[in-house]
């Protein structure tokens, strides 16, 4: 049974950390299909809260407070375990928030719960969110640098989305990078952002990194970010985020 005064205290930092502590949010999965294969690449796993506020309200103060180092690392210790139980499941990709890199313990326990992986890195990939402007990207970098040295596939998040987006792609090690939703149906009905969009896409090569379009839900945004030279796309069209079984 939910207890509804942690639920309703959600957007503080003691009711954030009540809900992550007593599992009271849900795993949702959504797949990101190569655009070549129509294969199925990874899942991502999303967040879900029994609540009426918005993601943003709930997630927002959570990374202001430190408190979403707690939600990351919580996702991360029920991939692994769903791994395990399943090495041969279709792969993972779990969020990390910059700023959980700001918490001196998250490395620390990052690790740790890594060191529990039992199945083959690449099952386990992990996505930057941009939604954190971190000051200080070295430590960032030295971290994601020994989970890619491990076998970890990088993707960073929300490109197109703020004003970070540069400042990362120039600094931080990717093998992904995933467009934002907005951005991709701007650029299919604007000419000035389609240019901007083509000019990211061209860094393919220099960069040796794929594209994924996210907030396809369309057949018409399926067949642009097709035409466009996409890798994969992930969206309402291709799937739903669905309830994830981690046990």
């Amino acid at each position: 049974m939910v207890d509804f005064n942690i639920v309703s205290d959600l957007a503080t930092e003691k009711g954030f950390r009540d809900h992550i502590s007593q599992n009271q949010y849900t795993i949702m999965r959504q797949p990101v299909v190569c655009l070549r294969t129509n294969n199925i690449l990874h899942d991502e796993w999303l967040v879900r809260f029994d609540s009426d506020k918005g993601l943003e309200r709930i997630l927002r103060p959570a990374e202001i407070s430190g408190a979403i180092s707690e939600l990351d690392l919580s996702m991360l210790q029920q991939a692994v375990t769903a791994l395990n139980l399943s090495p041969k499941r279709t792969a993972v990709a779990v969020n990390l928030s910059g700023a959980s890199f700001s918490d001196p313990a998250f490395e620390r326990s990052l690790f740790s719960i890594l060191a529990k992986l039992k199945s083959d890195p690449s099952q386990l990939l992990f996505e930057l969110t941009e939604t954190w402007n971190l000051a200080d990207l070295q430590p960032v970098i030295r971290i994601l640098n020994i989970l890619r040295e491990r076998g970890h596939s990088l993707c960073l998040d929300d490109i197109g989305a703020g004003a970070a987006s540069l400042r990362y792609l120039r600094a931080l090690p990717a093998d992904w990078l995933k467009i934002d939703g907005d951005f991709v149906s701007g650029a299919a009905n604007n000419q000035q952002e389609l240019a901007v969009l083509k000019a990211v896409l061209s860094l393919r090569d220099g960069l040796s990194v794929k594209f994924i379009a996210e907030g396809i839900e369309t057949n018409r945004l399926l067949e642009f970010a097709t035409k466009t030279g996409f890798d994969a796309v992930q969206g309402y069209i291709l799937g739903a985020p669905v309830p994830e079984k981690t046990h």
